[in-house]
């Protein structure tokens, strides 16, 4: 193997070419002027190969990047949870206290990120990306499960149906499950169809909506703070802040429920490490360990804003607690006693909701291609292929369907609240294993010889990262100290910890599958399953995984590399004959992953 790999690089030029060396079984790339190509390098030869040239187009540039966080984050959470988070936690001293510690810890899961996308600047679909790098063993278990899960639960509904209660809240009409249902499957509709017909369109409406919501939440915050200044009718703003530490609450479930919201209000980082191979590669690196921690630092500044306003101006502890998702309206009416300024307030609660939604589309799409170039869904072009606007119109097609099904299946209350716990539950575990996969990824790049992208998350920072995940996988399991002595979840009528279980259930079921699929099925037919990489027309790459039979494995073993045979490898630029694939499969100019 040696000798046809030093072949192979003799016969590349030295000025258009790449060669390919064998460092301690890593296929590494690397030019003929001595830089490496470091991000290029995948451990995980199973993984969806690097597609140098993106088919998806590079639309994204620093400011965009910001927006991509900023509506990422910024949803309808910050205008909806402080009340819910005062009423678990029992007084706005610790109230604070989550708001800042929530910013921390989800600040190391956002540097966690960033060091994976310094490995991997030529990828997109964030989770699906780094997770198939970082477990690479058993093979495909981890695809496998991932893509099952992400295609199952794509729940991103929650900002349509927020946009569809607060347009008819603003209009004066009465807020019904199925009229708000009705608008809520019309923008999602509306926002899949922009998605899918331009990317670059999508991402400018996220940026003009950005603005919007960024003068929102610094209005907000400026007039709480003219509030404090007793500068407006209200009697008594500082009220709120005497005793701060009074009614503080030592329940565990409680405390959980108010850590769990507050992290649902910081979530959203996932939406800008989707789509990473879209920012021009010169720009990757200071893009994602520069511009979006400070992003998302300001995002912190808004929010600790827009809390205090909300506690000077929006009523008594009581009536904070009791507002619900409305906190936000009721500050409002108390601070400008007109009803013309909480309907004002309502439309941008519903921009804001609209633009979290466009970005959430964008990148849950990204995601779920990413899972179909690892080879593991069925149907491959419908997943990878980016024909006829350069968009992924298939799981753009899919986030619609799971979402219109999930927004008007389930009935109102319980079952609806249940589904969005199966959702929010299931990424805690992908993001537990992320921060856990970081460590063994870093392990098997220091077994191949290979250093640091110029960015490392501090040991302590993940370590603190993996035991806060673990605490959010825990503490939902504790049963609640209910008054009737009950085991009633806080937000659903039965047993509270129903959708824990159904995650870890479904999650059996992926295993099951894998094991049947992977073992099973091969020790019966007696083949073993390989993976090559495929081309469309396009320039899009993928793998797909192929049943071989036991007797062939040794010639299929020595005549494939990357899905071509090594008899055809030419230098870059030459067109090479490709044979035995499909029909729309197209030549492939140099490998671009090399596997044995």
């Amino acid at each position: 193997m040696s000798s046809l790999l030093n072949k192979l690089s003799s016969s590349l030029s030295n000025t258009e070419s790449e060669a390919i060396s064998k460092t301690n079984n890593l296929e590494k790339i690397e030019s003929y002027n001595g830089e490496s190509s470091d991000s290029d390098i995948q451990l995980n030869t199973n993984g969806a190969p690097v597609e140098k040239e993106n088919p998806l187009g590079n639309n994204i540039e620093y400011i965009s990047l910001a927006y991509l966080i900023i509506n990422g984050v910024i949803g309808t959470g910050i205008f909806a949870t402080p009340s819910s988070i005062l009423k678990s936690i029992g007084s706005v001293g610790a109230s604070y206290v989550l708001w800042v510690v929530g910013f921390i810890i989800a600040s190391f899961k956002l540097l966690v990120y960033s060091e994976y996308s310094t490995y991997f600047k030529n990828r997109s679909g964030g989770d699906v990306t780094y997770l198939e790098q970082a477990y690479p063993n058993p093979p495909f278990l981890v695809p496998t499960t991932y893509a099952a899960v992400s295609v199952i639960l794509s729940f991103l509904n929650s900002s349509a149906v927020a946009f569809g209660q607060y347009i008819l809240t603003a209009a004066d009409v009465e807020v019904t499950t199925w009229k708000s249902r009705g608008l809520a499957a019309g923008v999602l509709a509306f926002v899949c169809i922009i998605a899918a017909l331009s990317t670059k369109w999508s991402i400018r409406i996220s940026d003009f909506l950005g603005h919007v919501k960024i003068i929102t939440l610094l209005f907000i915050g400026i007039t709480g703070l003219v509030v404090l200044g007793g500068h407006t009718s209200i009697e008594d703003p500082k009220a709120n802040f005497r005793n701060s530490w009074e009614g503080t609450t030592t329940e565990p479930n409680n405390i959980a429920n108010a850590i769990i919201k507050v992290s649902f209000s910081y979530g959203g980082a996932f939406y800008a490490f989707a789509t990473v191979s879209e920012l021009p590669e010169h720009k990757r690196f200071k893009g994602y360990t520069r511009v979006v921690p400070a992003a998302f630092f300001f995002i912190f500044v808004t929010y600790i804003l827009n809390v205090t306003a909300y506690f000077a101006g929006a009523g008594s502890i009581k009536e904070i607690k009791s507002s619900g998702s409305l906190i936000a309206s009721t500050f409002f009416t108390n601070v400008f006693k007109t009803k013309a300024a909480t309907k004002a307030l309502n439309v941008l609660v519903a921009i804001a909701a609209f633009s979290h939604l466009i970005v959430a589309v964008v990148a849950h799409s990204r995601a779920l291609r990413e899972c179909g170039r690892q080879g593991v869904l069925p149907f491959r072009d419908f997943w990878v292929s980016t024909k006829p606007f350069g968009t992924p119109i298939g799981p753009i097609f899919v986030i619609f369907i799971v979402n219109l099904v999930v927004m008007i299946a389930p009935p109102a209350g319980d079952a609806y609240n249940f589904i969005v716990d199966v959702g929010a539950y299931s990424g805690y575990i992908f993001d537990f294993q992320l921060a856990v996969g970081l460590l063994l990824l870093r392990r098997q790049r220091k077994k191949a010889g290979l250093g640091y992208q110029g960015f490392r998350v501090p040991l302590p920072v993940l370590v603190l990262q993996i035991l806060f995940q673990l605490f959010v996988l825990i503490m939902p399991l504790v049963p609640p100290k209910n008054k009737n002595g009950s085991l009633k979840g806080s937000d659903v009528s039965f047993f509270y910890a129903t959708y824990c279980l159904v995650v870890y259930g479904l999650l059996a079921a992926c295993f099951a599958y894998y094991v049947v699929w992977q073992f099973i099925l091969p020790k019966i037919g007696g083949y073993e399953h390989r993976v090559e990489t495929f081309q469309l027309e396009n320039g899009e790459l993928g793998n797909r995984v192929v049943s071989v039979k036991v007797e062939d494995l040794e010639e299929w073993d020595r005549t494939h590399v990357a899905g071509n045979k090594l008899s055809t490898l030419e230098p870059a630029g030459t067109k090479v004959e490709v044979k035995d694939l499909d029909e729309d499969v197209i030549a492939v100019d140099h490998p671009i992953n090399v596997k044995y």
